[in-house]
Parts: C-alpha cells; structure tokens; sequence
C-alpha cells in the first residue's frame, strides 16, 4: 500500500514544494493537503486512521520564549484517536520550540531555514515507522518533571527543558535562563555527591580561562543544599557524537590540530584537564572545538598530589599510563588522552578494550597499540610518540605536537585521505 500523506501547511508554496520533491524522491506517495485552520474546525470528523503520516508548518516567531499557541494545532492533531505521526516544519522559533513540540509527541522537528529535499525525504520516511498514538491522553501528562526526577532541583531563574547528559556525580540539563535570555547547559550535581568541591574547582578553573576554546561559564551557586553550574551550550554535540560518521584522515587530523590548540591554552594557564575524551570535546558551527568539563582539572605545580588513595577519576579509555597508575600527572598525560583520541578517528575504534576499568587501565599500562588501517602508516610514528607508555619518549607540549600535525597534514596525499574503518583493526 502506498503511504498516505496529510500536509497541514497554510503556506502555498512550501505546499507546493513539498509537493513537487516528494512526487520526485518518493513516487508512491499519496499526498492530501488543507489548510491548519481546516484542519481544526474539522477535527471531529478526522479520520486518522486513513492518513499514514501529517506534516504541520507553525510559525514559531523569533522571540526567545516559551512556545504557546503556535503548537496547539500539533496538541488537537495528538489529542485525536489513533493519530499517525505528526513532523512539524517550524519558520523562526528557537531550542525551545523543537523541545516543546517534541515533548509534546511531534514525530521530528525540521527547522524551516534547513530544509532541502533530501532532508525532508528522509525525516518523513522514518516519522512512518513511529507508532500511532492511542490518545494523547495515553502519555504521560507531564513528561518533563518525571524525566527530571529524582535530580530535579527547582531553580528560579532557569526552566529546565530535558536531560543532555548524567554521570555518577552530576546531572546535565539543557535549561532556559531567564537572566541571559537564552539556552545554558546547566550542571547539577547529585544529592550526597563524593566531591562537594568538584564544582568549585572547575568555575575557579574555567573562570580563568578566557578563550573560545574553553566552555564559557554563566553562573555557579548553591541551591537546597545542591551545586549547580550553568554554562555554554552547544546544539553541535560533541565528538563522541560525530564519531558515529565516517571521518577523513585530513578532518581526523585538524580536529587533533584543534585539540591541542586548545590544550595550549589550558596548560598555559597551569592546568591539566585530566578528563580529555570525546564527550567533553564540543563542536561549533564554523566547526571549531571547546573543552568542556574541567572538573576534574588540577594546577600543574599542585599535580604531584595524588588522587586520595583507591579513587582514580577520569574515563579508563583515554587515561595515560600514569594516571591509571595513580602516579604524578604532567601535561604529557592530556597529550596521550588526545593520541587515544587521535586513534579513534582514525580508525572508529578505541584502541583498548577490556570487561572491566582494571584491565583496559592495565593495557594502556603495558598493552601493544593496534595498528593503524593502511591508510594511515604513515602517521604510526606520530601515533608512537602520542601513546608511548613512557612519557618521556612523548612530545613535550601541545606546541609540538601541533608542529607534528602540521607536518603530517603536509605529507598527506588526496590517495591517503579516506579512511576504511571496516578495515581498521584488522
């Protein structure tokens, strides 16, 4: 059976648009069209059950506030019994209204400004395969505070939207500040956190490092017993996130470039950052990078202190030899963390795996680096120097090992550039 589409959109030519590229890209589909306001007046004689999917334009504004009634057409759509997946296509607006219409059940959410053909196709094709919705009355009625709860701490200024990230000490949530005007990442930690200064520590670390490379912070206090801090947020994600795509040796290579760029900065300023991995690598639109979770950063004279006894921080897969050894850290240890990095673009790969922290911490101690896919040998002797398990056989400062990438960009031919990761480790 060919699916059957309902456009909702008042606006006759992105009808006639979206008309024209889906008769082209998806030649099976039955397309239907009337107008929002059609559509409301006669919601009671919808039947849902005919239509496979519906795309609704709304005009969001340009103010940053709350949506309101621009979404109540995708509320009476979602109110209907056994309403198909409903994508909604939104001129102006901002984060917040992509958050409340997917709250709400909206199927996908495609900003106006970013539309192209392709891009439609493909949102549409996968909103089909999301479930009808019995009744809206179905789904939980207030989403938002169950998923915050049990972290949720009311603050006044902000309004928290939905959850970006959570770790063993701390809750990350995409918020709304009302003293900015704008979207923050806002940091919370957990009721009986382990560390009550970690928050501390990184505001004090951050604050003093005024460049783009590094998260700007915005805020940092003390609620109902509770840390907080609100910082920069990037709707980009994070390298973690686009490692989940195919990378070229070239791209590979300047984000490193890009890494210890910023790495420069920081132990310039007598940090280590000490947590250096994908997720706290974020990325900008003109495709520059920001560290990001400096809480576990330590001054460079205070890093002969060792973490207190059988409590190593940091994320097992990117820890230098040292650091899993509970030894004294120098700027060395976040060059390695960016070798491992390094090798993970490369090769979509990490390069040690185990069953358990001990043993991957125990290989980056004394195990043998996989070899690079044979795209990349040439870059095995930059790769030795970034990983050494001897620190002293590594590059003495991120200014050189900028030097190194620079010289190995240099080298590459257009023949060297993609990367078979299916290959990688074999």
């Amino acid at each position: 059976m060919n699916p059957r589409i309902l456009l909702l959109i008042e606006e006759r030519e992105l009808r006639d648009w979206l008309r024209h590229h889906l008769d082209i890209l998806w030649p099976d589909v039955s397309i239907e069209d009337m107008s929002p306001t059609q559509f409301v007046a006669g919601v009671s004689q919808w039947h849902a059950r005919e239509i496979d999917l519906a795309v609704l334009s709304v005009n969001c504004g340009d103010v940053l506030a709350d949506p309101g009634e621009e979404l109540d057409v995708l509320r009476i759509a979602l109110d209907a019994p056994h309403c198909p997946p409903v994508v909604v296509i939104a001129a102006g607006g901002n984060e917040l209204c992509a958050v409340q219409a997917m709250r709400i059940g909206a199927a996908d959410y495609l900003p106006r400004t970013l539309l192209n053909a392709q891009r439609v196709a493909s949102a549409l094709k996968a909103a089909l395969h999301v479930p009808r919705r019995a009744k809206r009355a179905a789904r939980a009625t207030k989403p938002a505070r169950r998923e915050l709860e049990p972290w949720h701490l009311d603050l006044p200024q902000y309004s928290l939207l939905h959850k970006l990230g959570d770790s063993a000490r701390a809750v990350v949530y995409l918020a709304y500040s009302a003293t900015l005007g704008r979207n923050v990442a806002l940091k919370i930690s957990k009721p009986a956190g382990d560390d009550c200064q970690e928050f501390a520590r990184e505001y004090t670390a951050i604050s003093a490092l005024q460049n783009p490379a590094v998260v700007d912070i915005y805020d940092y206090g003390f609620h109902d017993g509770r840390e907080f801090i609100a910082m920069e947020y990037f709707p980009c994600g994070d390298l973690k996130t686009r490692l989940q795509q195919p990378m070229t040796v070239i791209e590979s290579l300047e984000y490193a470039q890009r890494i210890c760029a910023a790495l420069e900065v920081v132990h310039g300023a007598g940090l280590l950052h000490r947590d250096l991995k994908p997720p706290n690598v974020m990325l900008r639109e003109d495709g520059s990078i920001v560290l990001i979770d400096f809480g576990l950063a330590k001054q460079l004279d205070l890093a002969h202190l060792n973490t207190v006894a059988g409590v190593l921080r940091g994320s097992p897969y990117y820890m230098s030899p040292e650091q899993a050894q509970g030894l004294p850290l120098d700027a060395r240890s976040d060059l390695y963390s960016t070798g491992v990095i390094l090798f993970e673009m490369l090769t979509g790969n990490k390069p040690y795996l185990g069953s358990t922290a001990v043993e991957v911490m125990q290989q980056h101690v004394n195990g043998q680096r996989p070899p690079l896919p044979p795209a990349c040998t040439a870059l095995e002797p930059l790769l030795d120097r970034l990983m050494a398990h001897d620190r002293d056989e590594r590059f003495a400062d991120a200014a050189a090992v900028l030097a190194a990438l620079n010289d190995a960009i240099a080298l590459m031919t257009p023949s060297t550039i993609p990367v078979d990761r299916a290959v990688a480790m074999q």
